[in-house]
């Protein structure tokens, strides 16, 4: 449970605002440029915050699942880049709410083990070889011919790149192409939603790795994977 509760919030937290790709080739040429080739270690970073935080985030978590539909639209009618606006279904006062957002500013990723990723030149981009001791990784593709990203939760189309912002307090500013797929239905509210990132971090210069997937069934998630890596190499 706390797993999840955590990779919940940082989807919550983490936050990127961008620009358009112009087309694959510059796709290419970014990630060729941030991809070393072999086997390459990473520490993996995993969000850190205050118990008040856990707590708090909890009971938003709960009430988000006991209400999917309105949650859904109220995400969906909040302003860009902004916080979401308070509302008593939240399952929070507004004081706690106000508290949240404060204390949301303290959320650190910090590493919590090392592992190994072995990326592989393709004839159209790089794969995660067999040898990547991360599961959610393994056999993950990117095409910069169809500027596209392949994994285990289906086909990423290319988005707005992520840019380095202000808002990106618990990563700290990192700049990259994205790719992300985005099929559940608006109905029956069940599908997959998927993000996958490559990136150079302003301060330190390290590459970093995003993914985040999700699988839904009925509004209630039924599987999750969320990474955030640090090449070390």
């Amino acid at each position: 449970m706390r797993r999840v509760r955590s990779q919940w919030v940082m989807s919550m937290i983490v936050l990127a605002i961008a620009a358009r790709v112009s087309n694959a080739q510059s796709v290419g040429a970014r990630a060729r440029a941030l991809l070393p080739t072999g086997p390459v270690r990473v520490e993996v970073l995993e969000l850190w915050s205050p118990p008040r935080l856990n707590e708090l985030s909890l009971r938003l978590q709960r009430a988000a699942q006991a209400n999917p539909a309105w949650w859904q639209e109220h995400v969906r009618r909040a302003p860009p880049g902004r916080p979401l606006p308070y509302d008593r279904k939240l399952g929070l006062t507004e004081g706690e709410y106000q508290e949240f957002l404060r204390l949301s500013d303290s959320v650190q990723m910090r590493p919590t083990r090392t592992e190994t990723v072995v990326i592989e030149r393709t004839t159209v981009g790089w794969r995660f070889g067999a040898a990547t001791t991360l599961d959610a990784l393994r056999g993950l593709e990117i095409d910069t011919v169809r500027n596209e990203v392949h994994c285990a939760f289906g086909n990423l189309l290319a988005a707005q790149p992520i840019r380095a912002s202000p808002a990106q307090r618990a990563t700290g500013p990192w700049s990259g192409p994205r790719w992300e797929l985005e099929a559940v239905d608006s109905v029956t509210r069940t599908g997959t939603r998927a993000a996958f990132a490559v990136g150079r971090h302003e301060v330190t210069g390290h590459t970093v790795i995003y993914f985040n997937a999700q699988r839904v069934a009925s509004g209630q998630l039924t599987t999750q994977e969320s990474l955030f890596l640090r090449v070390t190499r």
